[in-house]
């Protein structure tokens, strides 16, 4: 991977601008968010594009999302670009987005769920970190953990040691420890950029991997189009987000289908690590370097953010 570009850090009285790239926005939902960013310190930014909607699961048109993302990105105020929600919809945009306007002026790029795409994409094509992280009207106003937004105030804020372990540790699939460039997302956004110009490069990755409502049969076909692509035959390790299992399913189904990829490619691989769907959102940086020891703790050797 070439050397990161890195944004400048997220400090408090920085912009955040929110965006919708997918689904439609509830606003109570928005609020709650907003107010929590702000009570973190942010001066946090909502265009009013960020409220449209169409055909139901679309937060507008294909090109007024995506002006949306561009316009953040060139906004000379705004250091941090935030989803609102995740839903359908992000992957539609890739061709629309000004790539070369993020790496040429980077700034952090935060989300998860249908965001995968994009923080994949500007992870290992661009070199440009981004962080696996809250969004305004998802977990900063559901299930909202304090923990977790004093965590990426941290993370963002380029406040982490690299001798303090991130999270909660994790437990053994396949043993063993792995370093690597950290990045992924959810299983079925990366698997459906897969044939695309836009399939992330996850060569030397510790690959972060969660999945939210999807039964085991459907994470098993996701996890076999990557293996039959060979586009992970160059990874370090895999950790896994905790994954709620689906009505009449347990978790052990879960665990037992990325285990058996782990052994398919010879990798260690843990499960459990907080981030994605289910339970708490720990922000994970994307694009620069860490590790998950032997007994599952997981350490950021690196920053997503310059030291200015």
């Amino acid at each position: 991977m070439k050397r990161a570009t890195k944004p400048l850090p997220l400090c408090k009285g920085d912009v955040i601008r929110l965006v919708a790239p997918a689904g439609p926005v509830d606003r109570a939902r928005l609020d709650r968010g907003v107010s929590r960013l702000s009570a973190a310190g942010f001066v946090v930014e909502v265009p009013d594009a960020v409220h449209a909607s169409e055909n139901g699961y679309l937060a507008g048109p294909d090109a007024h999302r995506a002006a949306q993302i561009n316009d953040a990105f060139a906004a000379p105020g705004v250091r941090a670009v935030m989803a609102a929600r995740g839903g359908y919809g992000t992957t539609r945009l890739m061709a629309l987005i000004d790539w070369k306007r993020l790496k040429s002026n980077p700034r952090l790029v935060v989300g998860y769920s249908d965001l995968s795409a994009i923080l994949s994409y500007a992870a290992t094509r661009l070199s440009v970190p981004a962080i696996h992280g809250p969004m305004a009207a998802a977990d900063l106003a559901n299930r909202f953990d304090p923990a977790a937004l004093d965590a990426f105030v941290r993370l963002a804020g380029g406040a982490v040691s690299p001798k303090e372990p991130w999270g909660a540790t994790c437990d053994r699939l396949r043993a063993g420890s792995a370093t690597g460039i950290l990045s992924g997302g959810c299983l079925s956004v990366l698997a459906s950029l897969l044939g695309t110009p836009f399939a992330p490069d996850f060569r030397g990755a510790l690959l972060f991997l969660e999945e939210v409502g999807e039964p085991a049969y459907r994470i098993d076909r996701s996890l076999t189009q990557w293996l039959q692509s060979g586009r992970w035959s160059g990874i370090a390790g895999i950790v896994v987000g905790k994954t709620a299992p689906v009505k009449g399913e347990s978790e052990d189904d879960i665990r037992r289908l990325f285990a058996a990829a782990a052994r398919q490619l010879g990798v260690p691989a843990w499960y459990g690590f907080p981030a994605g769907h289910d339970g708490s959102n720990y922000p994970l940086p994307f694009g620069v370097a860490a590790k998950i020891d032997a007994k599952g703790r997981l350490f950021l050797l690196d920053s997503p953010v310059s030291s200015r």
